[in-house]
């Protein structure tokens, strides 16, 4: 008997030092992390930025000084810097469903784990990306957390998702989440309503269209899914118009320049979309490469605060045509299950 305690003390220990220890380490990543000199747009930067998210990015328990000693905290963190803003969305939803299972408080980590859309260089380590859009989803800072008696740290992955895009019963439970935990901060907000009336989207029937372009079209990227054309998106809304009854307005949302111009010669008056930067090609960039060229430096927030902005608005619409990539994803789950709404499937590019 006396043997059992000891050896359950001696276990307390080791489990406590363990945490205590991965809070060391944490720590000092966050340290190396917003040194000026690793967050500069240069291959040897970013490659030695990759090998400190492959060494720190694992699922643990940490423990990082002794605020909030009644509380668990569930730290959210992801380590793929090309992930696009709806990606990062989604993996943020993906967490938050591992967190609730775990009854831990979920916070969001853009801080410390920069992303190539979202994070200026100068910023990585000083501001958290995610409240530059969001609510913090709990009552306490990133930098509290990191204070903090007991935190579980998020792995670096996140399962892929897009297939609940075709599940109505799991939209719904992501949508749910998004409700509780995934809040505009008033800025952000203000902005979507502003852009929501500009638009005069107000008493009319209004059909959601997302199209992607640039990268898809010219990388086809092995593993994704196959996105419509534009004429491909046209032809199908007039399909539907058929049995939906005719929209007065069609917003549409797209990176691509080029997808713009040709639905506008379909659809003329009645297409509306936000005025945002778009490409007419991206060559053989991934289109994170192209927000993160150094020549558009300092404009990265407008640009996602634009993005985000046309999910939210498509996700207001009456209904939806969608291709399957993150937007729509985030699109659905921000608004739930609706009636009327259409995904394409076209296979995946090979």
């Amino acid at each position: 008997m006396i043997m059992h305690v000891k050896d359950a003390k001696r276990n307390r220990e080791m489990g406590f030092f363990m945490k205590w220890l991965n809070g060391f380490l944490i720590k000092r990543y966050n340290q190396m992390i917003a040194w000026k000199w690793l967050n500069v747009n240069n291959v040897f930067c970013r490659r030695f930025r990759g090998m400190l998210f492959h060494n720190i990015c694992y699922k643990c328990e940490a423990s990082f000084g002794k605020k909030n000693p009644e509380r668990v905290f569930y730290v959210i963190r992801c380590p793929q810097e090309e992930l696009g803003v709806f990606g990062l969305f989604n993996y943020v939803v993906y967490h938050l469903k591992l967190a609730v299972r775990l009854n831990a408080e979920p916070v969001v980590d853009w801080k410390y784990y920069p992303n190539n859309y979202i994070s200026e260089d100068y910023l990585v380590g000083k501001e958290n990306a995610w409240e530059h859009f969001f609510c913090q989803t709990t009552d306490i800072t990133i930098d509290e957390v990191y204070q903090s008696r007991n935190v579980i740290m998020s792995h670096g992955n996140g399962e892929g998702t897009l297939g609940e895009i075709y599940v109505p019963e799991e939209l719904q439970k992501s949508h749910e989440l998004v409700k509780q935990y995934i809040r505009l901060n008033a800025q952000t907000y203000h902005h979507i309503e502003k852009k929501y009336e500009e638009l005069g989207l107000g008493g009319k029937k209004v059909l959601g269209v997302k199209c992607r372009g640039t990268d898809f079209v010219t990388a086809k990227p092995k593993g994704h899914s196959v996105c419509p054309t534009a004429k491909e998106t046209f032809d199908k809304i007039l399909e539907l118009e058929q049995v939906w009854g005719k929209y007065d307005l069609i917003f549409l949302a797209t990176e691509d320049y080029n997808i713009l111009d040709e639905m506008k010669q379909y659809f003329d008056e009645r297409l509306v979309y936000l005025d945002e930067r778009r490409f007419e090609t991206v060559g053989e960039k991934w289109l994170s490469q192209v927000y993160d060229d150094t020549k558009y430096s300092g404009k990265k927030y407008e640009d996602m605060l634009s993005y985000i902005s046309s999910v939210y608005i498509l996700a207001s619409c009456d209904a939806l045509v969608l291709p399957v990539v993150g937007a729509s994803l985030g699109a659905m789950r921000i608004k739930g299950c609706c009636e009327k709404y259409y995904i394409f499937q076209m296979g995946i590019y090979q």
